[in-house]
């Protein structure tokens, strides 16, 4: 199978992007909004790039305008409309607003797919969705004896929880899951991949509290609704790493030119100083 690769022009869509003036570059870095502005615009280049130019109009206006506005706390079309005056904004360019999710992911969509089902398999047991019985105790040594009297069958699970889980694990019941096992602590992630299910695992120590555990049940992932948009947004955060990392590498290379641009530009001043005026015969 051959390796996924972007179009070169998308791979390099962010040496195409204006860059902000200096007051506009200021006014970013003081808010600390830099990378967002880059990145919204990024992604709006990107939906042009790859659907073009034209903003397909509202399928069913009225219903995804308002779905808009509730997403920012606006409850009716009145308010969005006034929140749109109050903006400056004009009808198609709220519309543009509402569209550009949409856009984003289909424009995602177009170019990511192809690649879901082999980053997929690459990360699989990732996915995999596991259910484990889990108490935390403070005292090593206790949770040694602990382990032997489960080991031996003088104690039971419920009954460790029961008499000595405290905070989340006896909210839980000593239970946490289904959960993925990426999500989980990377210790506790090798664990799930070294252990099968029902087999007590020895006492581990992470992060100063020592871990009693079984795992109760593991379900092999499945390329379901849910993974695939995960791992598109992988994929499209991660181009938008890259782009956001040449953005900035131009933007340091524009810094260094000015103090360089200036100096020429006083040299030429000073030298055109030093020639005489012509004088013009009256």
């Amino acid at each position: 199978m051959s390796e996924f690769s972007l179009p070169a022009e998308i791979e390099a869509l962010s040496d195409s992007l204006p860059l902000p003036d200096r007051g506009l570059l200021c006014t970013l870095v003081r808010s600390e909004l830099l990378d967002a502005y880059l990145q919204r615009q990024l992604q709006e280049a990107l939906c042009a790039a790859v659907l073009g130019a034209r903003i397909e109009p509202l399928a069913d206006p009225a219903a995804e305008l308002l779905a808009y506005g509730r997403r920012h706390s606006l409850e009716t079309l009145e308010t969005v409309d006034a929140w749109r005056a109050a903006c400056g904004l004009s009808l198609e360019d709220l519309e543009q607003l509402v569209a550009f999710e949409q856009r984003l992911q289909q424009a995602t969509e177009t170019l990511w797919s192809p690649a879901v089902a082999s980053l997929f398999l690459q990360h699989r047991a990732d996915f995999d969705q596991v259910v484990m019985s889990i108490v935390r105790i403070d005292d090593p040594d206790l949770a040694t004896e602990l382990f032997f009297q489960l080991q031996e069958g003088s104690l039971s699970f419920p009954e460790l929880v029961e008499n000595y889980a405290q905070g989340q694990d006896r909210t839980n019941r000593g239970v946490i899951g289904p959960i993925r096992v990426q999500q989980l602590n990377p210790l506790l992630s090798r664990v799930v991949r070294r252990y099968r299910p029902g087999v007590l695992i020895p006492p581990l120590d992470v992060n100063g509290r020592v871990h009693l555990m079984r795992i109760e049940s593991l379900q092999p992932a499945q390329l379901d609704g849910a993974v695939r948009e995960h791992l598109l947004m992988r994929l499209r955060s991660q181009w938008l790493s890259a782009q956001l990392l040449r953005i900035r590498l131009r933007l340091l290379q524009a810094a260094a030119a000015v103090p360089e641009a200036a100096e020429q530009a006083d040299q030429a001043l000073a030298a055109e100083s030093a020639v005489p005026a012509e004088v013009v015969a009256p």
